[in-house]
């Protein structure tokens, strides 16, 4: 390499050193000013909500367990860290199914809490459970909007809500891609506490994975079975599937197709199914 050769490798590499400090200087940036708008957002919502939830029940959690230490989506924090579902169509169905009147809805797994935030901005009561901090340590999504309105909790172990020192009890109990999360052994548990806290013409509705979810050599997804075997467990923990239902395809929060993350159980069916249930009577 003669004199002139290394002089111009030695500029092209000064200038792609600066087009990287460049690039990072402007990704950095980009970064601070979304993390900027999310807290501008989140200021801005938290005054607009403000004078529903001086309309809202105030509800009590009582649990021994306020943590899923165990559970994998707490431990390598992931759904719970990005997942923050938002579908107001569900909350329409809801109101349509149940008119005239204001509703009460659990959620299970809120993740970031969105689905309960939907359900209050619309003047309802609701609630949602998660088994990690994460969200809540953090102030992601709603946590720093609806705090008093998500809590957390592992559901696999026994808890109760109180609503004026009453059990409370739910018109709709939704699970959104949660329960393939949870561990046989645990679903008795699991629907001991759906049980309780659900009306007798209340509705338990949700979404189940048909596929596993492995992130970094961790599984997430430890019960995977088939619609048909879901339907027989549901029987047995003294839930039944509906046949049929007053949502449409669309109204579903997750299998969707909701976001670019989120399955079509439509398109492919493979990856998931719906359900809508209710408690068996034993009159």
């Amino acid at each position: 390499m003669n004199h002139d050769e290394a002089l111009l490798q030695i500029i092209n590499n000064q200038i792609n050193s600066h087009q990287e400090l460049y690039n990072l200087i402007i990704q950095q940036k980009n970064n601070h000013q979304e993390y900027d708008l999310t807290h501008q957002l989140g200021d801005i919502r938290e005054l607009l909500i403000k004078n529903n939830l001086k309309n809202c029940d105030q509800y009590d959690l009582e649990t021994d367990f306020p943590v899923a230490i165990q559970s994998n989506d707490h431990i390598y924090p992931r759904g719970t860290k990005f997942d923050n579902t938002r579908h107001p169509r569900f909350v329409r169905a809801c109101e349509n199914a149940f008119p005239n009147r204001k509703l009460s809805v659990l959620d299970l797994g809120c993740a970031g809490g969105g689905i309960v935030y939907d359900f209050i901005h619309r003047g309802h009561n609701a609630l949602g459970l998660e088994g990690s901090d994460y969200s809540k340590i953090n102030q992601r999504a709603e946590w720093r909007v609806i705090p008093n309105h998500l809590k957390t909790c592992d559901i696999t172990k026994p808890f109760k809500i109180f609503n004026k020192k009453n059990v409370a009890q739910y018109d709709v109990v939704c699970m959104w891609e949660v329960l393939e999360h949870i561990h046989e052994v645990d679903q008795e548990v699991l629907f001991n506490n759906i049980a309780m806290h659900i009306k007798a013409e209340g509705f338990f509705i949700g979404s189940i994975a048909l596929h596993d979810d492995i992130a970094d050599g961790i599984s997430f997804h430890p019960t995977l079975h088939s619609p048909e075997w879901w339907s027989d467990r549901f029987e047995q923990l003294g839930f039944r599937f509906l046949p049929s239902s007053f949502m449409t395809f669309g109204d579903n929060c997750r299998g969707v197709g909701n976001g670019i993350w989120d399955s079509n159980f439509k398109t492919n069916p493979e990856m998931g199914f719906h359900f809508i249930a209710q408690k068996i009577s034993f009159k």
